[in-house]
C-alpha cells in the first residue's frame, strides 16, 4: 500500500508541466500494481526471427510487449528457413520472459530450387555405348540403355517402364512427407530416346510435384514445383558424366 501511495505521490507531482512520456511512465507503473497491466519479454531463437504482435511488426529476436491480465495477445514468430510459430499468450501467464525456440523447416533443409526440375534435358550419348550397323541401318543400344538403368537404380528402388523399342523408360513416384511443414513432395524420371542428326540423344525430365500431405492420397492435389530433393541435385550430372560423349 505504501508503495501505491508513493507512485500516487510521484503521478501528482508531476503535474501538468510534465512530459506525456513520464506520466505514461508512472501510468504504466499504477496499472501493472493493480495488477490491470503487466510487461513481458519475447526471446526467439534464431536471433534473426520477426516478432510481430497483433499483426504489427515489434522488433527482431527480442521484444517488449505490454498485455493487461485479463487480455491475450497474437504472436507470430518467423525466420527464412524455420517454421512460422503462431500463438497467443495470455495477461494471467506468470512467467516475465518467454523464450521460442523455431523449428527448422525440414523441407526447405532438404530440398533445394532447380532450374531443370519439370523440364525436359538432352544427354547427347557417347558413341562407344551404341553401334550402327552400316549395311542395314539398325542401331544396337543395349549399352546405352543398361547405362540409363544403372544411374537411375541408384535414386529409385525400381523401374516402371521400360521399352526399349519404342524408346521410352519411366520411374515409379518417390514420395516424401514433410510432416512438419503439411508438404508432400515427389520425384520421378521419364527418359525418351531421340536422334538429332544421326546421333543417339536421351531427352531426360525429372518431375517434382508437391501437394497438401493430407491429400497426397488424391492426385489433382498434386502441382509442379521447382523445389527437389537435395539428393536428386546430382542426378543430371551423372547422367552426363556415365551417358554423355566425353
Amino acid at each position: 500500500m505504501k508503495r501505491l501511495l508513493l507512485i500516487l505521490v510521484s503521478f501528482l507531482t508531476l503535474g501538468i508541466g510534465a512530459s506525456y512520456a513520464q506520466l505514461d511512465e508512472v501510468s504504466g507503473k499504477i496499472n501493472r500494481f493493480l495488477g490491470k497491466e503487466k510487461e513481458l519479454q519475447i526471446v526467439v531463437i534464431p536471433n534473426n526471427a520477426t516478432i510481430k504482435v497483433n499483426g504489427s511488426y515489434y522488433g527482431e529476436g527480442s521484444a517488449k510487449v505490454k498485455i493487461k491480465k485479463k487480455d491475450f495477445i497474437s504472436l507470430e514468430c518467423s525466420a527464412p528457413g524455420y517454421e512460422t510459430l503462431t500463438t497467443r499468450v495470455y495477461g494471467n501467464d506468470g512467467r516475465k520472459t518467454i523464450e521460442i525456440k523455431l523449428k527448422e523447416d525440414m523441407l526447405l533443409k532438404q530440398t533445394a530450387e532447380s532450374s531443370v526440375a519439370n523440364n525436359f534435358f538432352s544427354v547427347k550419348v557417347n558413341k562407344d555405348l551404341y553401334k550402327d550397323d552400316p549395311k542395314t541401318g539398325k542401331r544396337d543400344a543395349e549399352a546405352a540403355w543398361k547405362m540409363a538403368h544403372s544411374v537411375l537404380l541408384n535414386y529409385f528402388e525400381e523401374i516402371m517402364t521400360s521399352d526399349a523399342t519404342s524408346g521410352f523408360i519411366q520411374t515409379p513416384w518417390l514420395y516424401k512427407n514433410y510432416i512438419e511443414s503439411g508438404k508432400t513432395l515427389r520425384h520421378r524420371v521419364t527418359i525418351k530416346e531421340s536422334n538429332i542428326g544421326s546421333d543417339l540423344t536421351f531427352q531426360i525430365k525429372l518431375s517434382s510435384e508437391m501437394a497438401p500431405t493430407q491429400s497426397r492420397s488424391q492426385e489433382e492435389a498434386f502441382m509442379e514445383t521447382s523445389r527437389v530433393m537435395k539428393e536428386f541435385e546430382s542426378l543430371i550430372s551423372e547422367f552426363q558424366t556415365r551417358l554423355g560423349e566425353k
